[in-house]
């Protein structure tokens, strides 16, 4: 049983993230086949897993038992069955036993190894790592969109209107006098302090030895590679990045440069780079600088008389990095001096093989108001896209981010419900979850449902349940192409307004029930044929067009969630 479930979990795990893996797959446990061997039964710890799995996963584990051992079951799967938590502990156990084997083993061939010394050509070998190929996500077709939204939105639909049935009471006692030291008496429920603090996961443990010398990198030691999650909207970033630390300076991977909405993570993922390089590469010299802030020190080096000095003590400073990573480019725009000063920076680190990160909120070529010898060379090396996080990744990043609290538990309805009604950005979907949580650290309690989401997040629903108006829809597609709202009323005839145009109609048309009228006049009074036209012209575009269909699935993943 135990090893036909390794192969049955290796077999559901193949192109999932890990913490998809942990979430949805590694909670189930084999009951194994009924009396009549006509249902194999499997334990999941809550509803939802269960419904999950019985809609997802159960279709693929019958198709494997009858691959595998040519016989026909039904997969059924129960909610919290007895007999889960002895066989958990056997298949755990029976893991443990395995590892401990292997350790064994390989000890006792690299004892044995050791006796016979390694050529130059093994020690060459052993220290060649292999490269990955990188490629820019603007072709949207390199992305592996997730199976699983259909079925999380019909799950969401019944936590919105019918309910979900309350998951099965667990024992939280244990689990805070695990976490906590503090616990208080009274009717046999431990009361939380009001001020615990989270215990951070993933942190750069900084030697206190290195700790000024650390600190002048103005790096963030919380954002690392071990604490970010990763899903199909940033899979492609982040193995850019870590490709990045492998061959940092080299050709292809320098400069590399990082676009998307704000809000996504590509913060974070500068720093787990400049993290991980300071880490595992040992190089001290690396700087992490906001754009604004690379401006002020241009202007600090400027000396008497309005004339420009490149050779100043602070510029000099920069020219010594061995990684320079250098957030929000877009603020460079109108700035000329600074422009000319970055150009001749860039120049030299990349000729020394010293490594550059740049990110922007704006595909490179795309940059208003850039010097073009600036725009050419930031794209010269990688430019990966960071897209909006689809519904499953936003569930793992809430699910991550309460683990660090000692006491309160997320429930899975509840990452769900928060997950379906902040879909912007990031950065909203952590602020909603620490809104949450002080709630109900303030209440004591220990659980976070879904009626103490919809008590907290009372503004965010509002705003959610008109996300999917004809004026949402204008001004998400005005922000993508950086025009005004106003343009989409207008009678400009400008190709990339009309585009945008006939975009947001399209996307009105599929989005709402208006009807073509309707969507006429919300765009200035023009005739529903005008839509009507729109709406077929982008269709028959979007089949053949890549960079369209790209732009499209993003303001959908958008306006969506």
């Amino acid at each position: 049983m135990i090893e036909f479930w390794q192969q049955c979990t290796n077999h559901l795990s193949k192109g999932l993230p890990p913490t998809q893996i942990k979430q949805w797959i590694l909670p189930l446990v084999p009951l194994g086949f009924n009396e009549e061997e006509t249902e194999f039964h499997i334990s999941a710890p809550s509803r939802l897993k269960q419904k999950w799995a019985q809609q997802y996963y159960a279709p693929v584990i019958q198709q494997f038992i009858k691959d595998n051992f040519n016989h026909d079951a039904r997969v059924v799967v129960l909610i919290n069955a007895p007999e889960a938590a002895d066989i958990a502990k056997t298949i755990t156990d029976s893991k443990e036993a395995s590892e401990e084997n292997t350790i064994s083993t390989v000890a006792t061939e690299q004892v044995s190894s050791s006796q016979t010394p390694k050529t130059t050509l093994d020690v060459v070998e052993t220290s060649i790592a292999p490269v990955k190929q990188v490629y820019t996500t603007k072709d949207s077709s390199l992305i592996a969109q997730p199976n699983h939204i259909e079925l999380i939105e019909g799950i969401e639909v019944e936590i919105d209107e019918s309910g979900i049935e309350e998951p099965i009471e667990q024992n939280f006692s244990q689990q805070i006098s695990t976490h906590s030291p503090k616990q208080h008496s009274g009717k046999g429920k431990h009361q939380p302090d009001t001020k615990v603090d989270f215990i951070y996961k993933g942190i750069l443990d900084v030697p206190a030895s290195l700790k000024s010398v650390y600190d002048a990198t103005r790096l963030n030691p919380n954002h690392t590679f071990a604490n970010l999650v990763v899903g199909h909207s940033n899979e492609l970033a982040h193995a850019t990045a870590a490709n990045v630390v492998t061959h940092i300076g080299q050709m292809g991977y320098n400069p590399l440069f990082l676009y998307g909405s704000t809000g996504l993570g590509k913060t974070h993922l500068m720093h787990a780079i400049g993290n991980e390089i300071f880490q595992k590469k040992e190089l001290r010299k690396i700087r992490y600088i906001h754009a604004n802030d690379y401006y002020l020190d241009v202007v600090r080096s400027v000396k008497g008389g309005g004339l420009f000095e490149y050779n100043t003590q602070i510029m000099q400073e920069y020219q010594n990095l061995d990684l320079l990573l250098i957030d929000d480019i877009q603020f460079f725009q109108n700035k000329k001096s600074t422009q000319e000063q970055f150009f001749h920076l860039f120049d030299l680190m990349v000729s020394k093989n010293k490594q550059v990160v740049i990110s922007s909120d704006t595909y490179p070529k795309e940059l208003a108001d850039i010097d073009a010898r600036l725009i050419s060379r930031f794209s010269s090396g990688l430019t990966i896209q960071i897209e909006p996080p689809e519904l499953e990744m936003r569930v793992a990043i809430l699910m991550r981010k309460a683990e660090n609290h000692p006491i309160i538990r997320l429930t899975d309805e509840a990452a769900f419900f928060i997950a379906k009604h902040i879909r912007s950005n990031i950065r909203e979907l952590e602020g909603g979850l620490q809104r949450v949580i002080a709630t109900a650290t303030f209440k004591k309690e220990h659980e976070i449902t879904v009626d103490l989401c919809k008590e907290v997040l009372k503004d965010v629903l509002r705003v959610s349940n008109g996300l999917l108006t004809v004026e949402n829809i204008q001004k998400t597609v005005a922000d993508f192409y950086k025009i005004r709202v106003a343009d989409m009323y207008s009678k400009t005839r400008k190709a990339n307004i009309v585009r945008a145009r006939h975009i947001a109609m399209y996307l009105a048309k599929e989005l709402t029930r208006k009807s073509l009228p309707d969507l006429g006049e919300a765009f200035g009074g023009r005739d529903h044929s005008t839509v009507h036209h729109a709406v077929e012209k982008i269709t028959e575009h979007r089949a053949n067009d890549r960079e369209l269909n790209h732009d499209l699935h993003v303001l959908e993943q958008t306006l969506k969630g």
